[in-house]
């Protein structure tokens, strides 16, 4: 069984212990102990504290994110309620009974907490992750398969590549050999949707073909027929879907001979974007760089994922909008009438 089908199919797998054991940081220990049985060194800790770094960033920024869509849920379900007061009171005011009656029934409150406090409860979860992860390391933040291309762009996996895509059940990897003999399985193609099936709830690996995102939304979103709004609150701006999005990222890592004599490792990253295009980048021994650009392709194809999928929905702040604009627009109504 080679690492890769241990880490996939081994009761020792660091998918498997960290479920059991979770205090423990079952992924690095596994990288070092593949980079020796290399004949190499671990991973040296300049390295790990870079990507720690930028870890400790995108934690905050996730953070971040999630107390301000709470407290704008919170300030936006105040200034709901209170324009439902005022239409109560002018509604009362010029006779409409009906609307006052209606007015009165706590049932399009209940129906507005229903609809926020969803994204509420999420948000405070996401900030109280952020509290308890703060001293975990950069491993711990990259989802199982950005974690096993990890192990790829590193060195501790030679001889493999990736190769992913976004589909509507999101991420989808595939793991090949490169330059594999015909007699050995060439590839391997799963999802964190799976893996998260099979290490955390015990379930049999059983990948499907993934469905594709829409071909028809995707090309409108390419020709500018079709815009994605822009976030209204939070950091991460340019993971709005756009021509621009990355729809797969395929990577590998080569060996190299240094002037010195010494061998170094490159890593090569090839994007292609939803409009077509292929953007490649090198890295030489800059595996906080790796990490970064990775996590950044992650973002950006579930950006793209999230708003074909949800097309034509709006999402919950949308929904607060267009409910404000049209209590307003009864309140102006109202108030019209009666100054004629």
């Amino acid at each position: 069984m080679g690492p890769l089908g241990y880490i996939l199919h081994s009761q020792y797998s660091p998918f498997r212990l960290e479920t059991v054991y979770p205090s423990r940081n079952w992924r690095d220990a596994f990288e070092d102990l593949l980079a020796l049985d290399l004949g190499g060194q671990m991973i040296p800790e300049a390295y790990r504290k870079a990507e720690d770094t930028f870890a400790a960033k995108q934690r905050y920024d996730l953070a971040s994110d999630a107390i301000a869509l709470s407290n704008t849920l919170i300030r936006e379900n105040k200034e709901i309620d209170s324009r439902i007061t005022r239409l109560s009171r002018v509604a009362t005011k010029s006779g409409d009974k009906a609307l006052a009656a209606h007015l009165a029934d706590t049932t399009m409150r209940s129906q507005l907490k229903a609809i926020t406090s969803q994204s509420i409860t999420q948000a405070q979860e996401v900030k109280s992750r952020y509290e308890s992860d703060q001293s975990k390391p950069a491993s711990s933040l990259e989802s199982r398969c950005h974690w096993i291309a990890s192990l790829i762009s590193s060195g501790a996996l030679p001889g493999w590549s990736w190769y992913e895509r976004t589909s509507v059940d999101g991420p989808v990897v595939t793991f090949g050999r490169v330059n594999a003999p015909p007699e050995l399985e060439a590839s391997i193609a799963t999802s964190d949707k799976e893996l998260l099936l099979r290490f955390d709830h015990g379930q049999p690996y059983s990948f499907g073909s993934p469905q594709p995102l829409r071909e028809d939304l995707l090309q409108a979103l390419v020709d500018g027929r079709l815009q994605a709004p822009e976030s209204k609150t939070g950091s991460r701006e340019s993971f709005n879907a756009s021509q621009f999005s990355i729809m797969v990222q395929a990577g590998r890592a080569e060996p190299f001979k240094r002037s010195d004599g010494s061998m170094g490792m490159k890593v090569i990253l090839d994007n292609n974007l939803a409009n077509g295009t292929w953007k490649s980048q090198e890295f030489v021994q800059e595996p906080e760089k790796v990490f970064e650009e990775i996590h950044h392709a992650q973002q950006s194809m579930s950006g793209l994922r999230d708003f074909l999928v949800s097309w034509p929905g709006k999402d919950v702040l949308d929904y607060i909008e267009d409910l404000k604009k049209t209590l307003d627009e009864r309140i102006a109504d109202y108030e019209d009438d009666s100054f004629l």
